[in-house]
């Protein structure tokens, strides 16, 4: 609904270079930002009550632990990724002929995009859909901070069971992993029958010549880029405050501001820091790299797998993948080394960067090639010199996207890891597991703009290299 409202905005190209400082934001910072702003004690939650003179009622504010805080936040955080997989697709498609064709047929443009461009965008977007499931399957830190204690979540369930010592606990975990599975295949069967009843609802409307109600709902949905910008600049602003000295009793004429958390924190957290900045910084890189061999391979050999084969790592649910991971890892008595955990984040930078380059890659213009070929410049001179140099702004936004997926990275670096190696994540996780919820705010505001400052970066350097090629015009 949203991207159908701002693909027809004449200013969708400005709109779309937003959503990549949007995606940076961590599903946990959304997460706790929310309950930090929301919840009975919340900045939103108090200066309502300063309002009105006297305290709000507690169902006023957003529980602090609930499925209902769990879906909302990870609903919100979802947005910004569907919007950029809608947006490659709406790149590959030609949906302005379909428009014009819907148009010419008497329909609205409304109407035409909902018959006629939607349920292909559907079908196409069905692989990203199924990732964003298997990820809210078996998320583990948004389940422990803010989901339910009563029942706890089956992803808390079942870590629970993976790291017992008895022999009931493992035969519980080798039980909920393949039950796991066995919901996973239940949701791939929900996102083919949900996709069967959409396509013939719409029909059946198309026929029976009926009004579309969601072309009318959906335009509710065209102030959300900007809701979500301010949602985003309000949770970082925030954490910043919690950490300078707010507190659920504060307002901010009384809030006596020091920057002592930061400073008696910076020590304990020098650590994780330069773990998670080494981590991410070589499974980032490590991963596109990865990425530009298997498109070249696949390029050269003009034999292409199925995306699926690529995406296995975001397709999975992560809890069960990495406990077999963390199997194989204790068979062969590894040791605990970040070149342990940078290995087990390079198949979740791969899967992202592969969304990412697949698209440029392959729509790249080959004209400059071949002139360079005509000229007797060697495969590999070409390959550097001319696709890599089309490639540039197109890596750097991987690169960025990379590097904040293996910031956040929690399962894989907790067990893999052990516990021995700490990253920001691993810390702000144990931290908001207490009551420490300044500290919190600090560690959640780095995990915060670590990704920021990649997305920051790769911009800067993709405006100035923009320009000198166009890697689509042909």
């Amino acid at each position: 609904m949203v991207y159908s409202q701002y693909r027809f905005n004449p200013r969708w190209q400005a709109l779309e270079k937003r959503l990549a400082p949007l995606l940076s934001l961590p599903h946990l910072a959304v997460a706790l930002g929310l309950v930090y702003l929301f919840s009975p004690g919340g900045m939103v939650y108090s200066a309502f009550a300063g309002i009105i003179g006297h305290a709000a009622p507690d169902w006023l504010g957003l529980p602090r632990k609930s499925l209902l805080t769990m879906i909302l936040a990870i609903s919100i955080k979802e947005v910004p990724f569907f919007l950029l997989i809608f947006s490659a697709l709406g790149r590959q498609l030609a949906i302005k002929d379909w428009l014009l064709q819907g148009r010419a047929l008497g329909y609205s443009e409304s109407a035409s995009w909902w018959l006629l461009v939607f349920p292909i965008m559907l079908k196409q977007s069905r692989l990203a859909l199924l990732a964003a499931m298997a990820y809210t399957l078996s998320v583990l830190d948004i389940s422990l901070l803010i989901g339910p204690n009563i029942p706890e979540l089956y992803a808390v369930a079942l870590y629970n069971w993976q790291t017992g010592f008895t022999s009931a606990d493992q035969a519980n975990a080798f039980l909920g992993n393949l039950l796991l599975l066995i919901m996973l295949a239940t949701l791939i069967t929900g996102i083919y029958l949900h996709e069967w009843l959409v396509v013939m609802r719409l029909r059946t409307n198309a026929v029976m010549a009926k009004p579309l109600n969601i072309a009318r709902l959906s335009r509710v949905f065209t102030a959300w880029l900007g809701f979500f910008s301010l949602l985003t600049v309000a949770i970082l602003v925030t954490f910043l405050l919690w950490s300078l000295g707010w507190n659920s009793q504060s307002t901010l004429s009384s809030i006596n501001w020091s920057p002592a958390l930061w400073q008696d924190e910076w020590f304990f957290m020098q650590g994780p820091l330069l773990n998670s900045l080494h981590i991410a910084f070589f499974s980032s890189i490590l991963g596109v790299a990865i990425t530009l061999l298997a498109l070249e391979l696949q390029q050269q050999s003009q034999r292409y797998l199925p995306d699926y084969i690529w995406l296995l790592a975001i397709l999975l649910p992560q809890l069960s993948m990495v406990h077999g991971w963390r199997i194989a890892h204790s068979d062969l008595s590894a040791s605990y080394t970040t070149s342990w955990i940078i290995l087990t984040h390079i198949p979740f930078t791969f899967a992202y960067s592969y969304l990412v380059l697949r698209g440029p890659f392959q729509s790249l213009n080959r004209h400059y090639e071949l002139v360079a070929a005509s000229f007797g410049y060697t495969y590999w001179q070409r390959w550097w010199q001319i696709r890599f140099m089309l490639l540039r702004p197109a890596l750097l936004s991987a690169l960025a996207i990379a590097f904040s997926v293996s910031i956040a990275q929690y399962i894989p670096t907790l067990i893999i890891g052990a516990g021995r190696i700490t990253t920001i994540t691993t810390e702000a996780v144990a931290i908001a597991s207490g009551n420490e919820q300044s500290i919190t705010a600090v560690y959640m505001l780095v995990q915060a703009i670590l990704p920021f400052i990649a997305f920051l970066i790769a911009s800067v350097l993709a405006q100035r290299i923009r320009g000198s090629f166009d890697a689509t015009h042909h």
